[in-house]
C-alpha cells in the first residue's frame, strides 16, 4: 500500500511541484496551505508522513511541528526556504525528523522521505504484531491507549476523561522526561477549547487521585516546579 503524506505549503507554485514529484513514485499526497487547513485535513485521514513549510500565513510552521508531535508519533520533514542554524536547531528540537531546504535535489528529498518511511511503517507493521503495542504497563497498572481504560492492580477499572487519559500516555510514553505544561498543553488543544496551565494542574490532580498511593506525596507523577511533570513510576 502507498504511504500517504501531507504536504503543509502555501505556495501555489512550489505545492503543485511537490506534490508531483511525490506522486511521480507513487504517494498519495494531500494538500494544506495554513494551519487551519492542516488540523481540519488531519481530522478525516490518517498519515505516514508530513512534509512542513515554515513560512505559513497563519502559524509558524516550527509551532505547527510542535503541535503534531505533541499528538502524533508521525514522521516529519520541514522543508523550508529558511536555512539558519537557529532555524534547523528549533525545528529539529521540537521534533522533526529531518530539515531540508527548498533548493534540495528532487532524488534526494525522495530518498530521505522512502527511508524515513521504511523505518517508521516498519516499526508500525512489527509493533501491530503485538495486541499490547499501544498498551503501557506501569507499576502493575495497564493503560490500553486503544481501548481507552486503565486497570489497576486487582484487575478494576478505573475511569478516566478522555483528557486525564492522553496526559497519563503521554507522560507514561515519556517516562523520566521532564515533560513542560507547553508540551502538555498542545498535546489537549484539539480536544478542549483554550486549555491552560490551571487546566492541565487540576487535570493532574485529577490523575493523581486515581493512581497515587498517597495523591498529597506522589510518586507516579512528580511536579518538576517552574517546568512541569515527570513520570516517575517503572515501566514493565
Amino acid at each position: 500500500m502507498s504511504a500517504t503524506i501531507l504536504l503543509v505549503e502555501d505556495d501555489e507554485m512550489i505545492r503543485s511541484l511537490i506534490k508531483n514529484i511525490l506522486k511521480t513514485v507513487g504517494y498519495n499526497v494531500f494538500i494544506a496551505g495554513s494551519s487551519l487547513e492542516m488540523f481540519t485535513v488531519m481530522k478525516s485521514t490518517n498519515f505516514d508522513l508530513v512534509v512542513m513549510d515554515l513560512n505559513l500565513p497563519d502559524e509558524d510552521g516550527i509551532v505547527l511541528t510542535r503541535k503534531i508531535r505533541a499528538r502524533l508519533n508521525i514522521p516529519i520533514i520541514i522543508l523550508t526556504s529558511r536555512n539558519t542554524i537557529e532555524d534547523r536547531i528549533a525545528g529539529l528540537k521540537v521534533g522533526a525528523d529531518d530539515f531540508l531546504t527548498k533548493s534540495v535535489d528532487p532524488e534526494e528529498f525522495l530518498l530521505r522521505i522512502r527511508n524515513l518511511l521504511n523505518r517508521t511503517l516498519g516499526n508500525v507493521n512489527n509493533s501491530l504484531k503485538n495486541p499490547e503495542h499501544n498498551t503501557i504497563h506501569f507499576s502493575g497498572w495497564k493503560l490500553d491507549v486503544d481501548g481507552f481504560s486503565l486497570v489497576d492492580q486487582n484487575d478494576q477499572e478505573v475511569d478516566l476523561t478522555p483528557a486525564e487519559l492522553k496526559l497519563l500516555a503521554i507522560l507514561a510514553r515519556n517516562s523520566g522526561r521532564v515533560m513542560t505544561r507547553e508540551h502538555l498543553l498542545d498535546s489537549l488543544s484539539t480536544d478542549i477549547d483554550g486549555p491552560s496551565d490551571r487546566m492541565i494542574d487540576a487535570c493532574i490532580s485529577r490523575i493523581r487521585e486515581k493512581i497515587e498511593a498517597n495523591p498529597s506525596n506522589p510518586e507516579k507523577i512528580i511536579t518538576v516546579t517552574g517546568i512541569g511533570y515527570k513520570f516517575a513510576a517503572e515501566i514493565d
